[in-house]
């Protein structure tokens, strides 16, 4: 080989030997400086709660600071496009919610896949649902309540939920879909809006989070009918889940974080690794099971799968139902 060529071939293989060793060493000097966590809904609630309760541990673990950036709006949609749009450098995260896979469903659908916008890390945990009624309602369980329902006009009977679009939202028009009983959708603003309305007899019906409803619960204003997830939640274990009466009905709520898609394989391995240890920590699976959720880490496969049969799930629903979401 002619001295020049030798040199010249010399030169790219430590070229290429220097680029691996500094990104190598880049990926393992991850974090150098503080990180965020991006939600997109208001402080006090389960996103917010969880999004904390992690930056903490997280951030005591890589020796960084995680700061919560918190975008609340247009359901979650805001959020979701600041997140997507971040630097893929590991430094913004994202607590992901079903909003990224009910939204392409949109009438007024984002510009961008939110599905392809996105590198899942791990589930955080899965949040419990109910579905509650009025006392007034002569049932006491699903079964019962579809029989009266089958009594009543089309759409006579009215459930609140917390917003178009919102997993409590499309658990009642699963519900429609499955039982055969046509139930009309009233949209409150958040939970207590919607206990109050459930309580009065505004609305017959109302799907609300576990920890929500057991209070109301317990002083007889409203009756628990059954949980929207595919198993009975920790703390409401004698209520039946839906899907005991009504076979595939599931409406899992799941928490995760995520990060920008272009994000480096090293650093999504390496944060979903951090994850996993925070998730075996007594007090932060304490915290988030005070919250209602009951936690479950994910590989990162696990999580891509999960997202992509909630994605069909909601696909299936829209379409089956006709319903336009806005």
């Amino acid at each position: 080989m002619p001295v020049t060529l030798l040199r010249f071939s010399l030169m790219l293989g430590f070229c290429a030997l220097t680029a691996g060793t500094a990104a190598a060493q880049k990926a393992g000097e991850f974090p150098s400086r503080p990180m965020r966590i991006i939600t997109g809904y208001l402080p006090g609630g389960v996103s917010d709660t969880i999004a904390r309760t992690m930056a903490t541990q997280l951030g005591e673990q890589m020796g960084q600071r995680i700061i919560i950036d918190g975008r609340p709006g247009a359901g979650g949609t805001l959020a979701m496009e600041i997140a997507a749009n971040a630097s893929p450098d590991g430094y913004t995260l994202f607590m992901g919610q079903p909003v990224i896979t009910i939204s392409p469903n949109f009438k007024r659908r984002p510009s961008y896949d939110p599905i392809k916008a996105f590198a899942p890390l791990s589930v955080i945990g899965l949040g419990a649902t109910m579905m509650m009624s009025n006392p007034s309602i002569p049932a006491n369980n699903v079964q019962e309540l579809v029989a009266y329902g089958k009594t009543q006009p089309p759409g006579k009977l009215m459930f609140g939920h917390s917003g178009q679009g919102s997993t409590n939202h499309l658990a009642g028009e699963l519900f429609s879909v499955m039982s055969g009983v046509q139930l009309t959708a009233v949209a409150y603003k958040g939970a207590a809006a919607n206990i109050l309305a459930t309580v009065q007899g505004e609305v017959q019906l109302s799907f609300l989070p576990v920890l929500a409803a057991l209070p109301q619960i317990k002083i007889g204003k409203l009756r628990a009918i059954g949980v929207t997830g595919s198993k009975r939640a920790k703390s409401a274990p004698q209520v039946p889940t839906i899907a005991e009466t009504l076979p595939g009905y599931e409406v899992p709520v799941w928490y995760g974080l995520m990060a920008p898609a272009a994000t480096p394989k090293s650093i999504v391995g390496k944060l979903n690794l951090e994850i996993k240890k925070a998730l075996s920590v007594t007090a932060v699976v304490d915290r988030l099971e005070s919250q209602g959720i009951e936690t479950e880490y994910t590989t990162v496969a696990e999580f891509e799968k999960l997202i992509r049969e909630d994605a069909v799930r909601w696909a299936n629903l829209v379409k089956t139902s006709g319903i336009v979401l806005e």
